[in-house]
């Protein structure tokens, strides 16, 4: 009887272990910029966009991540990350830590740029 109650305490203690992992890995978050899911902003990462907009396969892609500026997935995003891994400022939250708000918090708007504007020339 002593062996039940010790197994029936072992799992109490597992399921509020697991109860508290599931809702902080379950809010989704993610590296802005990190679309290959390798948690690190590369050229690949850039790479795996481009092949996503003309329908390559890809072993992991995430799209939440690959949009940087928030106006849906497409080739500005692929080259705000290449000029973000070149060293060039941005005005997009590339390689930081995303965490997707419940539905009922309001979210703040994505900063957005002229894609014509020309470049900020890193200082050195």
């Amino acid at each position: 009887m002593k062996r039940i109650s010790m197994i029936g305490l072992v799992l109490i203690c597992m399921l509020i272990v697991v109860g508290m992992i599931l809702p902080v890995s379950a809010r989704g978050s993610y590296i802005c910029g990190d679309a290959d899911g390798d948690d690190s902003v590369t050229i690949m990462d850039a790479t795996v966009i481009q092949r996503e907009l003309v329908n390559l396969s890809n072993e992991f892609y995430n799209e939440d991540a690959a949009d940087v500026n928030g106006d849906g997935v497409n080739i500005l995003d692929a080259t705000s990350i290449q000029r973000y891994v070149a060293g060039y400022s941005t005005t997009y939250p590339i390689g930081e830590l995303v965490i997707e708000s419940s539905p009922t918090q309001p979210t703040s708007p994505q900063p957005t740029r002229d894609p014509y504007e020309l470049p900020v020339i890193p200082n050195h």
